[in-house]
């Protein structure tokens, strides 16, 4: 994943960058019927290259930390409700059991992702790989 934004402040090995958010329509909010505006959104990434202030940059993020990200945010909670539904459904066939273990599998697997993103925070923050001329 590769961005181009606005560096707004520096702090020893950190910088936060200003990016603008895409938009559903492809940036051509005329052709939609979406009530879409312009976002912007404030990254912390590395700043290898000393990039000051003002300067706009290039960040990137492996592709494969952002699937990665996306799999235990979005996918590993609902594959583990419904594997621990179906299970304990099959196991116990009470849908009240099934539903409250799968419920607490759920929050326990959400837990541990919590405790896995406090722990490798810097892991998944995006590099300025490039100072870019224009501003």
């Amino acid at each position: 994943m590769i961005e181009e934004g606005i560096i707004k402040s520096v702090s020893e090995e950190l910088c936060e960058v200003v990016v603008r958010r895409k938009t559903a329509c492809g940036d051509n909010c005329a052709s939609c019927t979406g009530a879409c505006r312009m976002n912007f959104q404030k990254v912390t990434a590395k700043n290898p290259l000393g990039a000051k202030a003002g300067e706009s940059v290039i960040i990137e993020m492996e592709s494969k930390k952002v699937l990665f990200s996306a799999f235990l945010v979005y996918i590993l909670p609902v594959l583990t409700f419904f594997v621990s539904y179906l299970s304990v459904q099959k196991i116990y066939a009470s849908n009240i059991i099934a539903s409250g273990v799968a419920a607490i599998l759920t929050v326990l697997v959400f837990c541990v992702t919590v405790l896995y993103d406090r722990r490798h925070k810097a892991d998944f923050l995006p590099t300025v790989i490039k100072i870019s001329e224009n501003a």
